[in-house]
């Protein structure tokens, strides 16, 4: 409980007082029986009737009090429950959101989802009903168990030979259901990833006419964890059955002992009815161990992976405290080497961008591309070499600094399920709806107007409706609004006609604002304005100069050029 409470400490000790106060109230029913054997005995045996309204009333008033404040606290601990793992997740989400390129790539979805769900919904379980059902069954059975030893001893502990065997039989299922629970959680992780690509990848599925064969995959899947559901099921039914018939057996002891105890004058009727209203308290921890250590371990299973993710730290941390007032200066790369997964994918790299400088990368699939725009964001740094702003080196600046003055646009356009409006203010939350429509017109965002709502259309996750090009415009008008020092276009026109191409390398090319270009491109179209373009292959600079500059050399960039030329 210690980690839990030192997330969020304002709600420490209302939770610990709500909690004292209904255990308190759970715990005192524990008195009812010695008043209820108390009266018994005066009556039967003294033949007192005097307290016999009091005493009822009294017990009543009691109960009812007892009753109601159980009520209540249990109320108000329910509700800190809430807000405490309200703020795990919370925690959890902002860790996340915290954690590097690194973290994703090698993050099953699935297992994230997971942690979100079933192991938030399992801490809350914990922290709510768990601790409590714990700490109330050992004080009522100590209290019953003390008080029973002043009665009568050996009946005590022969009532209590049953729990001994429950004990062991207990640590042993513990045991063995621990390993079974975090096995289940990891198809059920692998269950809800396949299940998300599934649906993500929906019209690849539809595409390849392969519905049949990933119905079957996911029958098999759901097979799996069936089986090792059952598994568990078993395991606990079979348990909690050789319990309840061991604390069952408290009964007839009860009823054998206690009649022969009555019968010798051992022990007073009410003395008896004393026992038997404490057999249930005496009962309880053993048939209730199970289910109690059966929460307990699947807590401490979510309560390992929740922390897992709360102490995940980014690999990358680009946390320099130089302030950085703008991008709108000299980027140098001097002899960077990119090394991933053993692979070198850029070597030697030495370039520089002026300010406002339009320039262009090209070359084929895997060249390293697309490598210098994750450099620039702060995705990955360089295993050597460096990268400088304005001479400074780019590990010196906070990486948040540095991408509010980015705009990104990414070969595969990310919408989030929201209006075209607010996919497109993302960045700038304050702009206004006639400033959005400009970058849309600016992206040839034409087919908004065509919409029956216009910008304010709500599209479907990750721009489901849109077609792949409407959605690389969008994505493009999200970029232009954040009027950013520094565009990076990632092969942005690859899902475009070549007209509306054209329209947007001259939109791009004409801004109303200054603004560093950077762009990433398969085709000649794409790229033959740009100041100075560089061809990469395998990771090394080629060729560089402008357009013309680079035709007169005839090398690969001309072959390129032919290439687009035969295809028109």
């Amino acid at each position: 409980m210690k980690w839990i409470m030192n997330i969020e400490k304002k709600y420490k000790l209302p939770y610990y007082l709500s909690n004292i106060c209904l255990i308190f109230f759970d715990t005192i029913g524990f008195i009812i029986p010695i008043i209820t054997g108390y009266l018994v005995d005066k009556i039967t045996i003294q033949k007192d009737y005097s307290n016999l309204l009091l005493i009822t009333i009294a017990v009543i008033i009691f109960s009812l009090l007892r009753y109601l404040g159980s009520y209540f606290f249990v109320i108000k601990v329910e509700m800190l429950s809430e807000k405490i793992t309200s703020k795990i997740k919370e925690k959890c989400y902002q860790n996340l959101n915290n954690l590097d390129y690194y973290f994703f790539e090698h993050t099953n979805r699935g297992e994230l989802m997971t942690n979100f769900t079933s192991d938030i919904r399992q801490i809350c379980y914990h922290i709510f009903y768990n601790v409590r059902n714990i700490i109330t069954t050992i004080l009522t059975f100590l209290c019953s168990f003390i008080y029973l030893l002043t009665i009568n001893i050996p009946f005590t502990f022969i009532l209590l030979t049953p729990g001994i065997v429950i004990g062991i039989i207990s640590y042993y299922f513990v045991k063995s259901i621990t390993p079974k629970y975090e096995h289940l959680w990891e198809t059920l992780a692998n269950s809800n990833d396949y299940i998300s690509d599934n649906i993500e990848g929906n019209k690849v599925i539809k595409s390849f006419a392969l519905e049949n064969y990933e119905i079957k995959k996911m029958n098999e899947i759901n097979k799996k964890y069936i089986a090792e559901d059952i598994d568990v099921s078993l395991l606990n039914n079979s348990f909690y059955a050789k319990v309840d018939f061991l604390s069952n057996l408290m009964s007839p002891i009860f009823l054998i002992i206690g009649s022969i105890l009555y019968f010798n004058n051992q022990i007073t009727l009410g003395e008896l009815i004393i026992f038997n209203a404490y057999l249930h308290n005496l009962r309880a921890p053993f048939t209730r161990i199970g289910s109690l250590m059966n929460n307990l371990e699947r807590y401490k299973t979510s309560k390992k992976r929740l922390q897992a993710l709360l102490n995940a730290k980014p690999i990358i941390k680009l946390l320099g405290e130089k302030k950085l007032k703008s991008l709108n200066v000299p980027i140098e790369f001097k002899n960077v080497q990119v090394i991933y997964d053993k692979k070198i994918v850029l070597d030697n790299l030495n370039l520089k961008i002026n300010p406002h400088e339009t320039v262009a990368f090209i070359g084929k699939t895997g060249s390293g591309k697309s490598t210098i725009v994750n450099l620039l964001l702060g995705f990955i740094t360089p295993k050597k070499g460096e990268i400088l702003l304005d001479g400074e080196n780019y590990l010196n600046y906070n990486i948040k600094d540095i991408r509010e003055k980015i705009g990104y646009v990414t070969q595969n356009a990310f919408l989030f399920s929201d209006t075209i409006y607010n996919n497109i203010s993302y960045g700038v939350q304050d702009l206004d709806k006639k400033e959005a429509l400009k970058y849309a017109r600016l992206a040839c965002c034409y087919y908004i107007n065509n919409l029956e709502d216009g910008i304010d259309t709500v599209i479907g996750e990750k721009g489901v409706g849109l077609s792949g090009g409407e959605k690389q415009r969008l994505s493009l008008a999200r970029a232009l609004a954040v009027k950013p020092d520094i565009l990076l276009l990632d092969d942005i026109t690859s899902a475009l006609d070549i007209e509306t191409e054209e329209k947007i390398n001259e939109s791009i090319e004409n801004l109303d604002y200054k603004a560093t270009k950077i762009i990433i491109a398969s085709k000649i179209v794409s790229v033959k304005n740009a100041d100075c373009i560089y061809v990469i292959d395998d990771g090394r600079i080629i060729e560089q100069g402008n357009h013309q500059e680079l035709l007169k050399k005839k090398g690969y960039y001309y072959e390129l050029y032919n290439i687009g030329k035969e295809k028109e």
